[in-house]
């Protein structure tokens, strides 16, 4: 199931020079997301695009990435990438899954298996990868690919830290129930120094914990 809540932000407050110690070339960018009730917002995804030539140095390396299966769940729900990294789909579960994506951004088919790794994936394009198991209808997952290298998602606190190399950024965001919102007030964002963000939706974002409560073991 794909949920699409219409929201604008509400309350953005920004304060900068909180001194963390890291490179006095880079800033850390930390944001807090709520919804409309106040409660912390997990699984939001904000992508920084620097405007700027980045220095190699200050590019992160890229590691290979998983997305797990475990008690008939994704996990993580989402996995954000930089596009070219491979993903491998293990199955933690002692049944069987048919992991699939009809996604533009990558399309494919890791028919039935259990109890092993697959082969890698690699996400070349960037785009949003929607990820489903042929077997158990509920299990939906999400791969967002990255063109930048900086990227965060928030935590169950609603929370995300960013170090980012001072300069000019356009950011975009992206959650599973939200779509088509840009970011902040500003597409464009100036990183000069450490700076706090708390950003406040106003939707309210609907758990999926025990989804698959009543399914049996299939």
């Amino acid at each position: 199931m794909t949920y699409k809540t219409a929201f604008s932000a509400l309350h953005l407050m920004a304060c900068s020079s909180m001194a963390l110690g890291q490179d006095e070339r880079t800033a850390r960018f930390s944001i807090t997301l709520n919804d409309s009730d106040g409660t912390p917002v997990d699984n939001g995804v904000f992508l920084f695009e620097p405007q700027f030539d980045v220095e190699a140095h200050q590019t992160p390396q890229q590691e290979p990435a998983v997305m797990n299966q475990i008690n008939k769940q994704f996990v993580p729900h989402v996995l954000v990438v930089k596009a070219g990294t491979e993903v491998t789909f293990p199955n933690a579960d002692n049944l069987f899954h048919h992991v699939y994506s009809f996604s533009p951004t990558k399309q494919f088919e890791l028919k039935l298996y259990k109890e092993f790794t697959a082969e890698p994936l690699r996400f070349e394009k960037a785009g949003i990868v929607d990820i489903g198991c042929n077997i158990h209808d509920w299990m939906l997952g999400y791969i967002v690919v990255s063109d930048s290298p900086y990227f965060g998602k928030t935590n169950e606190q609603g929370q995300t830290d960013i170090v980012l190399p001072v300069g000019e950024y356009r950011v975009s965001f992206w959650h599973p129930q939200v779509d088509g919102e840009q970011a902040f007030s500003t597409r464009s964002v100036s990183v000069s120094s450490d700076t706090s963000k708390q950003w406040k939706l106003t939707a309210i974002i609907e758990s999926d914990d025990d989804f698959d409560f009543g399914f049996g073991d299939y």
